[in-house]
């Protein structure tokens, strides 16, 4: 019996928590790792923009040079004829192509939405809120109508498009939700403040813009496939004077926000 009790005292000392000290994880360690791993992602999704803008400005101009050549009514063996289906092409494998650059563009954006909860204007911060959550919400449903249209997802390629015209009308109501954030920051700048009402009038016709061409690739509301086109040409042209590095322009926040989303 007094052997049991020591060997009872022996194993309770050998295998007590002080004899074994647990390694306590590293919280802060991994708290800036992690911080520090979502940074680098921000700033690799938000890379190649300036060639993805050039692909955008050619794709649109494929999309508009085919109604225009048609304006001329070609034969069949004219080479206008030729130019509208090589232009019909380029078009679908740019869209493809620019498609795929969305992959995950929607973190940034949902890392941004807790700053628009620290605005203090009630309206600002709805508004704010709305075109971040429809803009987050339309990068994650494109990439599914993607996947469907490699039939990767089920659905297949009618699914796909449907999918994809989804996305855009969750564009178009985000670019409508911006022309109004960038309106009212228009109507209260200061007359004496040229520069800056330049550049927000400039976001303002931009966002503008892109509601037309959402709302007609959506099928929300069609207007012609060459206005779509000259609005897709003229907002990329935008996007390319801003990003241009001989001559960097200084652009506003609301810009900046508004070539983002595009």
């Amino acid at each position: 019996k007094p052997f049991r009790l020591k060997l009872r005292s022996f194993e309770s000392s050998l295998f007590s928590p002080t004899s074994f000290p647990r390694r306590r994880p590293h919280f802060e360690l991994c708290q800036s790792v992690a911080a520090s791993s979502l940074d680098n992602l921000n700033v690799l999704c938000m890379e190649a923009k300036e060639p993805d803008k050039l692909a955008r400005f050619l794709q649109f101009a494929a999309r508009a040079s085919g109604p225009l050549s048609g304006l001329a009514a070609p034969s069949a063996a004219s080479r206008w004829r030729q130019l509208d289906g090589h232009a019909r092409t380029a078009m679908r494998l740019l869209a493809r192509a620019r498609r795929t650059h969305r992959w995950c563009k929607e973190l940034p954006v949902v890392r941004s939405i807790p700053k628009s909860l620290s605005i203090q204007d009630p309206i600002d911060r709805v508004l704010d809120l709305l075109q971040k959550v429809s803009l987050a919400t339309f990068m994650v449903v494109d990439p599914i109508g993607h996947m469907r249209q490699w039939r990767s997802l089920r659905g297949g390629k009618p699914a796909g498009a449907g999918t994809i015209r989804l996305g855009l009308k969750l564009c178009c109501f985000s670019n409508l939700v911006g022309a109004c954030t960038q309106m009212r920051k228009f109507l209260v700048l200061d007359p004496s403040s040229e520069d800056r009402r330049r550049g927000e009038f400039a976001c303002l016709i931009k966002h503008l813009l892109l509601v037309l061409q959402t709302a007609h690739l959506s099928l929300l509301y069609q207007t012609h496939h060459a206005l779509a086109g000259c609005a897709g040409m003229l907002t990329s042209c935008m996007d390319l004077q801003a990003r241009w590095p001989s001559a960097p322009v200084a652009v506003s926040k609301g810009q900046a926000k508004a070539s983002a989303e595009s």
